[in-house]
């Protein structure tokens, strides 16, 4: 069922856009922007609007931060590389330090970051997967620069699930990544996905609580009522040594 949401006064009053099943956003109205009077537009896979008359971007009331909370103040933080507006510290999945652009919602994080969110994340997703999406090769074209070298970001696919193009920066080893693209990945379909929820339901295997960040547990371990699975082999060893 698609979910009806009433934009407010951000870029027009009473404009209607809807997120439908596949987790698409689509405009059902025309609406201007507040900065300049232009049309924006949706990024439908993304959830966001954006005006490239100005430059501006407008989140629906609905979309969430994607797990970043935000520690600093942008006001010395080096420029963003899509909107030029400061990057603030932030800490995402409460877990690794990221900057942030609270203007349009970009994320640089480190490669080694990366690829740990995007692995955990996946292993441990419990929605179904979303419907795969094409890759937007007009988004190859764009420059834009490393907020720590001011160099030239390469411009690329991501050569994992997801059809996303991203930025990133050998000399510094940072990845930039537009709002909602950590989503996309994480939420495309493939083998990796949902792994790990699958091994804490197989009795046979090790407790996975045991190394699962706290972030990504339901529980705390020392917490009453967390079901562990029976330790089969323990018991047995216990029996034969006896």
């Amino acid at each position: 069922m698609p979910i009806g949401l009433l934009l407010n006064g951000d870029c027009g009053i009473g404009h209607i856009a809807r997120q439908l099943g596949t987790g698409n956003w689509e405009l059902e109205a025309g609406m201007n922007c507040k900065n300049c009077g232009g049309a924006m537009e949706l990024h439908a896979t993304r959830g966001y609007f954006f005006c490239r008359y100005c430059g501006s971007f407008h989140f629906p009331e609905a979309t969430a931060a994607d797990g970043i909370r935000v520690l600093g103040q942008p006001d010395a933080g080096a420029p963003c590389p899509a909107c030029k507006a400061r990057l603030a510290t932030a800490i995402l999945d409460e877990a690794h330090s990221v900057q942030y652009c609270a203007n349009c919602r970009g994320a640089l994080l480190s490669r080694e970051t990366f690829a740990d969110v995007v692995a955990m994340r996946r292993a441990w997703a419990t929605t179904l997967p979303a419907e795969p999406v094409a890759l937007e090769r007009d988004e190859l074209n764009r420059v834009v620069s490393c907020p720590r070298c001011a160099s030239q970001l390469a411009t690329h696919p991501y050569y994992g699930p997801g059809n996303v193009v991203i930025d990133t920066c050998a000399t510094c080893d940072v990845v930039w990544l537009d709002f909602g693209e950590l989503k996309q990945i994480v939420d495309a379909p493939g083998r990796d996905r949902g792994g790990r929820m699958q091994q804490a339901s197989d009795p046979w295997r090790p407790d996975p609580l045991a190394a699962r960040p706290l972030m990504y547990r339901g529980e705390r371990d020392d917490e009453p009522g967390v079901e562990r699975p029976t330790d089969l082999l323990g018991i047995l060893a216990e029996l034969l040594f006896k």
